[in-house]
């Protein structure tokens, strides 16, 4: 607790930031919740908050190690919360993968439906070649008759 003296005061209280290391947030995280009331905590000036350490652990869990390390590297254990995400992973992967699939075999089916549509055209038009049509007379050899 760098730059205040110790008092009984300071052994319970903390500053934002040693609230932050403790619950394993960030600052801006921590002032959020005092600013939208989740958190109880006293203004310190010329700026800062002092917050109660009973108030911090009601509304934040506190870290097991009391640091702000990644918690998925306790003990070299993974905990449950990345088990589940890790499950969670693999699903969405797994779905991804179908649908990649169906898009595969959707886009062979309009292909093949392609095909099939331009061989029946071919076969109910009529395929002879047209004899050019005359050139068309204009207006005046209509009207006059040559």
């Amino acid at each position: 607790m760098k730059g205040r003296e110790m008092t009984d005061e300071t052994l319970t209280t903390v500053t934002a930031g040693e609230a932050a290391k403790l619950v394993g947030k960030s600052v801006p995280t921590i002032t959020r919740a005092i600013k939208s009331g989740k958190l109880s905590a006293k203004s310190r000036k010329p700026r800062g908050w002092i917050i109660e350490k009973s108030e911090l652990f009601r509304a934040f869990d506190p870290v097991v190690d009391g640091t702000n390390s990644n918690t998925s590297m306790l003990d070299g254990e993974i905990p449950v919360k990345d088990n589940v995400l890790q499950v969670k992973l693999e699903a969405m992967e797994q779905r991804f993968n179908d649908a990649q699939a169906t898009i595969e075999d959707l886009r062979t089916r309009l292909d093949a439906e392609s095909a099939e549509r331009r061989q029946l055209t071919a076969q109910i038009t009529d395929q002879r070649e047209k004899a050019p049509e005359p050139p068309r007379k204009g207006f005046w050899t209509r009207f006059v008759g040559m």
